[in-house]
């Protein structure tokens, strides 16, 4: 059976952050393919903070164009209201057969007790967590010691859960990108150039996206 790596996100804008992640990911478990998943509506976030899902998801598309091992999904884009993990993955399920391993960032994952239908995600997909410097991988049991009764084994880096499946610590060579960031230099209309795709740049010079005021950013390309 394929494995198949999901990594959802606001991509808000996309970065280098995010495609090394992923790539590298991809390589560490052998993943056959990683699909990126814009979110809708995040569920934890205020549609105020995030353009349009359309372009959301055409940066993501030109970010990822030179990778075969990459491809993209609509699948929040096409649902109406918030954006869960728990529904979205269901639905694939449906869609694809193959073993999903769902990359995560740390911080989210410490968290993920308070997402919908939490213990129902770990029978669902695997989970792949991307620590921070200085993180100990005995963290990652805080939040599952709150879904979970049962005992949950270790392995190495991987964590067995009593659902079957596994959530496996996987470091990587963080590039320290933010979409935060990157949008508070476009406001101030200073280059992104080396932060984000050369494609994905020249879509957000040519939509006038993140701007403040009337001002026109300037175009590096």
């Amino acid at each position: 059976m394929k494995k198949v790596g999901i990594l959802g996100g606001t991509f808000n804008p996309i970065h280098f952050g995010h495609l090394r992640a992923a790539e590298e990911i991809r390589e560490e478990l052998r993943l056959d393919k990683v699909i990126f998943i814009p979110s809708g509506i995040p569920p934890h976030r205020a549609a105020s903070e995030i353009v349009s899902f359309a372009h959301r998801y055409e940066m993501v598309k030109l970010a990822i164009a030179h990778n075969s091992f990459f491809t993209i999904s609509d699948i929040e884009g096409q649902r109406a209201g918030k954006s869960y993990t728990v529904d979205t993955l269901k639905l694939l399920k449906k869609e694809i057969e193959a073993k999903f391993y769902f990359i995560i960032g740390l911080d989210a994952f410490l968290e993920i007790d308070t997402w919908k239908s939490p213990k129902e995600l770990f029978t669902l997909t695997h989970f792949v967590v991307m620590p921070r410097i200085g993180f100990k991988q005995e963290e990652i049991l805080a939040p599952l010691r709150k879904i979970f009764s049962e005992e949950i084994k270790r392995k190495g880096d991987v964590f067995i859960l009593p659902t079957g499946n596994c959530v496996y610590f996987c470091p990587i060579f963080s590039l320290n990108i933010s979409a935060t960031h990157i949008r508070r230099l476009l406001a101030e209309g200073k280059s992104i150039r080396y932060l984000v795709p050369k494609e994905v740049a020249d879509y957000i010079y040519r939509k006038g996206l993140y701007r403040r005021g009337n001002g026109k950013e300037k175009d590096l390309s």
